[in-house]
């Protein structure tokens, strides 16, 4: 989980030199992650949402349950969008 949680990191912060470069200086995962919406770098908002949410509870998992759920989100949704967004 601690590798998930500094890629969600350093790619919203990425995102953000990016963006304070051409104009807007964002400073939070949820304001970068909606100018790439708004950018048409990311296609579905809510995912990234979600994204930041499993981020956040990364630090909260306790249960093996818990924790696979979480997995198979990074590794089954997560991981095809911060790669498309990459390509961009």
């Amino acid at each position: 989980m601690k590798k998930y949680e500094i890629l969600e990191d350093q790619l919203w912060k990425l995102l953000s030199k990016i963006f304070k470069s051409s104009g807007p200086e964002l400073k939070s995962p949820r304001e970068c992650y909606r100018q790439a919406f708004k950018e048409g770098w990311i296609e579905n908002i809510d995912v990234w949402n979600d994204m930041l949410s499993s981020r956040n509870a990364t630090t909260h998992v306790y249960n093996q349950e818990d924790y696979e759920e979480l997995k198979n989100k990074i590794v089954n949704e997560y991981f095809h969008q911060i790669e498309a967004l990459l390509k961009k």
